[in-house]
């Protein structure tokens, strides 16, 4: 999957991380940088829609997915370390498969 500059946000400092999709109108895709490996966990609390959510490794390779991920759920543990987590608008997650690398042309 390509990515093509301005179609995503990049969230890398600590209020962006924290702020994600919370508070909304509509789905966008945010590439969080969490700078180490480690299990990030998430929830949709004030996310009022769903979206897909994507973990990567170093090499923006897709660890795992987690596809329509519902509103106000409390929180999404991975299995994975990762190193970045892409959150995009529900059903575009669909299309990658684990283990493809993301482009961020």
């Amino acid at each position: 999957m390509k990515l093509r500059k301005g179609t995503y946000e990049i969230a890398d400092t600590p209020s962006a991380c924290a702020r994600g999709l919370m508070f909304r109108s509509k789905p966008a895709r945010i590439l969080f940088r969490f700078g180490k490996p480690g299990r990030y966990s998430i929830h949709s609390f004030f996310v009022f829609f769903r979206f897909d959510a994507i973990y990567l490794d170093s090499g923006m390779r897709v660890l795992e997915k987690y596809l329509s991920v519902q509103p106000f759920v409390p929180l999404l543990v991975p299995k994975k370390q990762a190193c970045y987590l892409l959150e995009l608008p529900e059903g575009e997650g669909k299309k990658l498969k684990i283990g493809e690398r993301i482009d961020l042309g």
